[in-house]
C-alpha cells in the first residue's frame, strides 16, 4: 500500500491532482456504498485495513452480499468443510451484531444447502427488521420453504427474488407486501393454486412478475390476475415439455404493457383484459403435442393483444400458424399500433405465406426482424405474394428490415429480391451473416446489385455475433 502511495505521488494521473489527493475516499459516503454494492461483503471489510475512513464505510454498508462459494472457494481455497461453514456462519453474525444500519437497501444471501432453516430465518429476520428494500434468497432447502411472515408483512419491502433449487414454496395466508413492485421466482414450485393467485393479486403495487423455471407440474391452473402488474415474464427451458402440459395459464392484467412467454406448452393460455399491452413475446419451447393445436393456441393468444406494438414469434409459432392459416386466413383483428415484428422463420413457402399474413395484417409497420433457422428449396415457379393482395406496410410504413443468420443461399437471395422490389420507403437493409458460412465479397456485391424501389435504402453487412449464455435462435424472451 506505502509503494502504491509512493508512486502515486509521482504520478498526478493515479489520484487526479499534483498535490496527491486521495479523491476516492473522499466521495461522500452514499456514492461509495453504490460502487462497493457489486461487492461480496467479505470484500468490502477488507478495505477496512485501508483507513479509518474505509472502516466506517464498510461498517454503514446498506449493501450486504453473502456467498459462500465465493467466500469458501475464492478467499480461504478449500472445500465447503465444516469448519469453513462455521466460519462463514460466524462472519455473517459477526456482521449483523457489528453493523449499524438501521436502513438495508439489499440483503443478498446465497448458501446452497450448507445451513438449516432457523439459522436462514433469523438472518432474514434481522434484515427484514433493518427494513430492507431488496431481500435476495439463493439456497437450496431440504424440504418445502415456508416463506417467513416476517417476508410477508415487511413495510419496507421492494424487490423480493427468491431460488430454491426446485424446492416447494409454501406461502402464508396473509398477503401484505404492501410496497413490493418486484417479484422474481427461480426454480421454484408452486403447489397451492389459491394462495399464489392471491399473491399476485393482492400486492396492491406490484409491477413486475418473473417465474423463471419454475415448476407447475402439481397446479391446474396459473392464475396472473393484477390491475398494477406492468410487466409479466414467464420463462423456462426444460426438457420435458410435458410438466406445463396439465396446467392453464391465465393472465388478466388491464395495464400490463410487456407480456414475455418463452416456456413449455400449457394446456391453454388465455389472456384477457389486455388493454395496455405493448411487447408481447412467444416463444414455446420444445412444444409437444399436434402443430395445429399449436397454430390455434397462438392464433388465438396473438387476437387478443390488438394493440400490441412489438411482437415476436418463435419458429415453432410459425409453424403452428401455418398448419391452421386457412382457418386463420382472415384475422378478425388488424394490428394498428404494431410497429416491430421479429420472426424466427425458414426461408421457405410455407414460412413465408405466413409472414405475410401477419405483414397484411399490420399496415403501420416500420421495423421487421427476421432470424432466418433453416433454408429449403425454393420453387421458382412460385409467387412469394399475390400482386393483386396489397400490403401496405411495404408501401408506405416499412423502413428496416434485419436478416440475420443469412447464407447467401438462393431462397434468402429470392427473399432480399422481394423486399427491395416492393418495400417503397425501406432505409436500412442489415444482413447479419451466419457463423458457418463461406461468404466473398462477390455474394456482398450480388446482393447490392438487386434491384431497389426506394432510392435511399443503405445495405449493411454484419457479422454473426451470437449472445453468450443461452442459444441464439431461442434468445427471444
Amino acid at each position: 500500500m506505502n509503494d502504491l502511495m509512493e508512486k502515486s505521488s509521482k504520478n498526478p494521473k493515479l489520484l487526479g491532482t499534483s498535490e496527491g489527493i486521495d479523491r476516492i475516499s473522499y466521495l461522500p459516503d452514499d456514492i461509495l456504498h453504490n460502487i462497493l454494492a457489486c461487492l461480496d461483503i467479505f470484500d468490502v471489510v477488507h478495505l477496512s485495513i485501508l483507513s479509518k475512513r474505509w472502516n466506517y464505510i464498510w461498517s454503514t454498508m446498506p449493501y450486504l452480499y453473502f456467498d459462500i462459494f465465493r467466500f469458501g472457494n475464492e478467499r480461504i481455497n478449500r472445500p465447503k468443510d465444516c469448519e469453513m461453514v462455521k466460519t462463514f456462519n460466524d462472519f455473517i453474525n459477526w456482521i449483523l451484531i457489528t453493523q449499524c444500519v438501521e436502513n438495508l437497501v439489499c440483503f443478498k444471501l446465497c448458501c446452497g444447502n450448507l445451513f438449516d432453516e432457523g439459522a436462514i430465518f433469523r438472518w432474514i429476520r434481522v434484515a427484514t427488521r433493518r427494513n430492507v428494500q431488496e431481500l435476495v434468497l439463493r439456497f437450496d432447502p431440504a424440504e418445502t420453504f415456508e416463506l417467513p411472515y416476517c417476508v410477508a408483512i415487511s413495510e419496507s419491502l421492494r424487490v423480493l427474488k427468491l431460488r430454491l433449487d426446485g424446492a416447494i414454496l409454501k406461502l402464508p395466508n396473509h398477503m401484505g407486501f404492501s410496497q413490493l413492485k418486484l417479484l422474481h421466482l427461480e426454480e421454484v414450485e408452486l403447489s397451492n393454486e389459491h394462495l399464489t393467485s392471491c399473491l399476485f393479486s393482492k400486492c396492491p403495487v406490484l409491477e413486475k412478475l418473473i417465474l423463471e423455471e419454475c415448476i407447475l407440474e402439481t397446479m391446474t391452473v396459473l392464475d396472473i390476475a393484477s390491475t398494477s402488474l406492468v410487466y409479466v415474464a414467464i420463462k423456462s427451458d426444460v426438457k420435458d415439455g410435458e410438466i406445463y402440459r396439465n396446467c392453464n395459464v391465465k393472465i388478466s392484467c388491464p395495464n400490463l404493457k410487456v407480456l414475455k412467454y418463452g416456456a413449455p406448452i400449457a394446456k391453454d393460455i388465455v389472456l384477457e383484459n389486455l388493454f395496455s399491452i405493448e411487447v408481447v413475446h412467444i416463444v414455446f419451447v420444445n412444444p409437444c403435442g399436434p402443430v395445429e393445436e399449436l397454430g390455434r393456441l397462438v392464433h388465438k393468444m396473438i387476437k387478443n393483444v390488438p394493440s400490441t406494438s412489438a411482437l415476436k414469434l418463435c419458429i415453432n409459432s410459425i409453424s403452428g400458424l401455418h398448419s391452421v392459416s386457412r382457418e386463420v386466413r382472415n384475422f378478425p383483428v388488424t394490428f394498428y399500433n404494431l410497429k416491430s415484428l421479429k420472426l424466427t422463420v425458414g426461408i421457405d413457402e410455407s414460412w413465408m405465406q405466413v409472414m405475410m399474413l401477419l405483414l397484411k395484417y399490420s399496415p403501420n409497420l416500420e421495423i421487421l426482424n427476421l432470424f432466418s433457422h433453416e433454408n429449403f428449396d425454393w420453387d421458382k415457379n412460385r409467387k412469394m405474394h399475390d400482386p393483386s393482395e396489397g400490403i401496405v406496410c411495404l408501401e408506405s410504413h416499412l423502413k428496416l428490415i434485419k436478416l440475420t443468420d443469412f447464407m447467401y443461399e438462393e431462397n434468402e437471395m429470392e427473399l432480399l429480391r422481394f423486399f427491395l422490389k416492393n418495400a417503397q420507403v425501406l432505409e436500412k437493409l442489415i444482413i447479419v451473416w451466419a457463423d458457418n458460412a463461406d461468404i466473398s465479397e462477390e455474394a456482398s456485391e450480388e446482393v447490392l446489385k438487386c434491384p431497389r424501389t426506394s432510392s435511399h435504402v443503405v445495405v449493411t453487412f454484419l457479422d454473426f455475433k451470437p449472445k453468450p449464455s443461452s442459444p441464439y435462435r431461442y434468445n427471444m424472451v
